[in-house]
């Protein structure tokens, strides 16, 4: 009797935890390089775009830029190594700011003291939570 109460309680536990998991929708960033990187990200927001950032990513290690559902199917994100070098980046102009920034729209960046950079597109086919890779 007490091993089927422990293997009961061994199975809600699992479904417990694996239902938690699944509720934990966002987007991840994880960083195969060899490099630090920091990381933006810009999404749909209302009837325009917003960019978000600086998240720094060591190697090995993952960044969450944004936490919930995924705003839509595709979401856009650059990257810099720690010497500011372009690492990722694409061919949508979205803005960014030297410093941690969060920005709504994407045009007329520099007259808003902002610099316009391409950001790379990633189709998270209609997934609320998704992970990309950097590197290998």
């Amino acid at each position: 009797m007490a091993a089927r109460t422990a293997l009961w309680l061994a199975a809600a536990i699992l479904a417990f935890l694996g239902a938690a998991c699944d509720a934990q929708a966002s987007l991840r960033v994880c960083n195969r390089t060899k490099a630090l990187m920091n990381i933006a990200v810009g999404y749909v927001s209302g009837d325009d775009f917003a960019t978000e950032g600086w998240w720094s990513v060591t190697p090995g290690a993952c960044a969450t830029p944004i936490r919930g559902d995924l705003p839509g199917r595709y979401v856009y994100l650059y990257g810099q190594d720690i010497d500011g070098v372009d690492v990722l980046k694409g061919t949508n102009s979205m803005c960014v700011d030297r410093r941690k920034f969060k920005a709504q729209g994407i045009t007329d960046c520099w007259r808003r003291g902002l610099l316009a950079v391409n950001f790379a597109e990633v189709d998270t086919q209609g997934e609320k939570d998704w992970t990309t890779f950097l590197g290998r």
